[in-house]
């Protein structure tokens, strides 16, 4: 192997280390804005044509949705949330990526306290301004008051066609 060989294989590895790092600290960022009610920085996190789907609690299509609906939650009468991320893995692909992680969530609505335990699915897009969410979906494993846990029958309390 040539020293042009080597040094142009350690810019390979060096730039994916350097897009996996700044993919982490965009799910950082999203998480951040989440847990100090910084609703209205969200929609800059994403692409214009980007996708959100928030398990059965709500799905957007497009920045401008995205931006409205997460600052919708910072409008919420008596809403708590603080979520922890944790295991975050990610795959590059030249100007694309995916990730997954898993969330662990303490949600309060009017006095009752749940617990949120999910996965979340992203797509990821570098773009001119760094890497944005393209796609993002969470699967919720379960979302249930805190006194029942979440070993019981009922794992979606919070389900609104549950409570229809």
């Amino acid at each position: 192997m040539t020293d042009a060989d080597r040094i142009a294989r350690l810019e390979s590895r060096l730039q994916l280390l350097e897009d996996r790092e700044d993919i982490r600290a965009l799910r950082d960022a999203y998480h951040a804005c989440i847990n100090d009610g910084r609703y209205d920085e969200i929609g800059d996190l994403f692409v214009d044509d980007a996708f959100v789907r928030l398990g059965y609690l709500a799905e957007y299509r497009g920045r401008a949705a995205i931006d409205q609906g997460f600052r919708g939650m910072g409008e919420r009468e008596r809403f708590f949330i603080k979520q922890m991320i944790h295991s975050h893995r990610i795959f590059v692909d030249g100007d694309t990526g995916v990730g997954h992680s898993y969330l662990e969530a303490r949600y309060g609505r009017f006095g009752v306290s749940y617990l949120v335990s999910g996965r979340y699915d992203d797509k990821y897009r570098r773009t001119p301004s760094g890497w944005r969410f393209s796609e993002m979906t969470i699967e919720f494993y379960y979302t249930v008051p805190n006194g029942v846990g979440w070993t019981g029958d009922e794992l979606h309390y919070l389900d609104p066609a549950k409570r229809a």
